[in-house]
């Protein structure tokens, strides 16, 4: 008999009418104590995330007993396996409706979101939108194997996660020593930079504010590090602002995805 592959259970999705009170065992243990879910006036499905640490081989939900009206659900996992290998990650990409308050997890060990002073961050979309997506920075040299976002469920905020995907920092930003005089920054709307070189900060500032069209168009802002500004990881985050950063790039990840002219001898 084949041994069953243990999975990290990330969320349930659950669809529902009034308010049922949940709680959710992995192998008989206990890994999310009895919770009330929002209420809901009709019948709507909706995605909650579980705690970190939500790894074995059997995921159970549990509805409380006095609950009587009909409930589906499906449990959302991912097979441990997929997290075999260390990496640096970056942020979480998040789709998400109304009003949520996430907290932010690297082998179930907390980090402050956006390198924030507070353990849990709370966002809704911009605008007029009903949906956005944002991103989720984890701090500078986050380097672990399993990723993890949270929402806090509040029966308050009728908000939730639609998608969350961890982003790893891509290898062209962590190619050995190396000195970066120059940056250049793909945003919009108003975003607060901070960019760092082996875990410490060297620049911060909020970049000139770009209005955000309603084609969701970017501009590209072209910039000088500070002098000296050498070292093998480089990263960057927003910590503030209602914009976007896109991307990031310096002279010397620039050249790196330059391919080169060779010509082919005869």
């Amino acid at each position: 008999m084949a041994i069953k592959q243990r999975s990290v259970f990330r969320s349930v999705l659950i669809e529902y009418i009034n308010q049922p009170e949940v709680s959710f065992f992995v192998d008989g243990i206990e890994k999310l104590a009895s919770t009330l879910l929002p209420s809901h006036s009709i019948r709507k499905t909706r995605r909650f995330y579980l705690p970190p640490g939500a790894i074995g081989n059997t995921g159970q939900l549990y509805i409380n007993s006095t609950f009587t009206d009909i409930v589906d659900y499906k449990i959302e996992s991912i097979p441990e396996e997929t997290y075999k290998q260390n990496s640096i990650y970056h942020y979480y990409d998040i789709a998400f409706t109304g009003t949520v308050t996430l907290k932010l997890f690297l082998d179930e060990a907390e980090f402050n979101p956006n390198n924030g002073k507070v353990r849990t961050l709370t966002m809704s979309p911009r605008s007029s939108k009903t949906q956005d997506n944002r991103k989720v920075y984890f701090p500078a040299l986050s380097y672990g194997y399993i990723p993890h976002i949270q929402q806090v469920i509040e029966t308050t905020e009728d908000g939730q996660l639609i998608s969350a995907n961890p982003v790893a920092l891509p290898p062209v930003y962590s190619k050995g020593l190396r000195t970066h005089s120059e940056f250049q920054v793909t945003y919009q709307g108003e975003c607060n930079l901070e960019i760092f070189l082996d875990g410490t900060k060297i620049h911060e500032g909020f970049l000139p504010e770009q209005k955000i069209p309603q084609d969701g168009g970017y501009t590209t802002l072209k910039d000088y590090l500070p002098s000296g500004s050498e070292g093998h990881v480089l990263q960057w985050l927003q910590s503030d602002g209602d914009g976007d950063i896109a991307l990031l790039e310096t002279d010397m990840t620039m050249s790196d995805r330059e391919q080169p002219n060779v010509s082919n001898p005869n």
